[in-house]
C-alpha cells in the first residue's frame, strides 16, 4: 500500500507558476516608536530613550522580477519614495521624505501569489519639531536620514491587474539634524506592518529568446 502511494505520488502532474513582476504599489505602514537619541550644544550633551505617540509611512514604489521564463523563483528590484510621520507629545513630531532602493527574491507561490524577500537601504530629509513645554521651549531642527530594513511581502491578484499585499519587517533609521545652535541625532529601530494596493503593469513572462 505504502508502495503504492508513493508511486501515485511520484505520478501526478508537477506544475509551476511563473515569477512575473511588473508592479505599482501603494502602501500604508507602521514605524517603530521608541527612539534613542543624543543632543547637544554649548552647554548640553545628553542622550536617552523615548517614544513617539504613533506613526505611519506611506509609500509608493515599483518591483520586477527578473526571473528566468518558466522560474517560480528569481531576483527581484525595485525602488520606493517614502513619507513618514511620527508626533510627539501632541506635537508634529518627526517628519521625513525617504527615497529607497530594494533587491532581493521572490517566489510565484501560485499564479496569483507571490512571496518576496528583501533588504532596503534610503536616504531622505527629516525634520523635528517638538513642543514647548514648562521647562523648555519649542525646538525645531531639520537634516538626514540613512534607514534601512528587511521586509517580507505577500502579495494576492484578486484580478489579472490589481490586488493588495501584506508586508512586515524590521527597520533601523538614523537621523541627524540641527537646528537653534542644537546638534541632535535620533536612532530608531524596530518591527512594522504595513498594507498595499498592488497594480501590475504587465503580466507577460519574459520571452524565450
Amino acid at each position: 500500500m505504502i508502495r503504492f502511494l508513493l508511486l501515485s505520488l511520484l505520478m501526478l502532474p508537477v506544475t509551476a507558476s511563473e515569477l512575473v513582476v511588473r508592479d505599482v504599489r501603494l502602501g500604508l505602514s507602521t514605524l517603530p516608536s521608541s527612539f534613542d537619541f543624543t543632543l547637544k550644544n554649548s552647554t548640553t550633551d545628553t542622550s536617552g530613550s523615548d517614544s513617539f505617540d504613533g506613526g505611519l509611512a506611506l509609500d509608493g514604489g515599483m518591483r520586477w522580477s527578473f526571473a528566468r521564463p518558466g522560474d517560480s523563483f528569481g531576483l527581484i528590484a525595485g525602488a520606493d519614495l517614502a513619507i513618514q510621520g511620527q508626533s510627539y507629545d501632541g506635537g508634529d513630531g518627526l517628519t521625513a521624505v525617504v527615497g529607497k532602493l530594494a533587491g532581493g527574491l521572490g517566489w510565484a507561490a501560485t499564479d496569483t501569489v507571490t512571496v518576496t524577500g528583501e533588504l532596503l537601504a534610503g536616504y531622505g530629509l527629516s525634520s523635528l519639531s517638538l513642543p514647548a513645554t514648562t521647562a523648555a521651549p519649542s525646538f525645531s531642527a531639520d537634516g538626514t536620514v540613512f534607514d534601512y530594513e528587511l521586509r517580507f511581502t505577500a502579495t494576492w491578484l484578486f484580478e489579472r491587474r490589481f490586488g493588495v499585499g501584506l508586508s512586515t519587517g524590521w527597520m533601523i533609521a538614523s537621523h541627524t539634524l540641527s537646528g537653534d545652535d542644537t546638534d541632535v541625532t535620533v536612532d530608531q529601530s524596530g518591527w512594522y506592518v504595513g498594507l498595499m494596493a498592488v497594480w501590475r503593469i504587465n503580466d507577460e513572462p519574459p520571452a524565450l529568446q
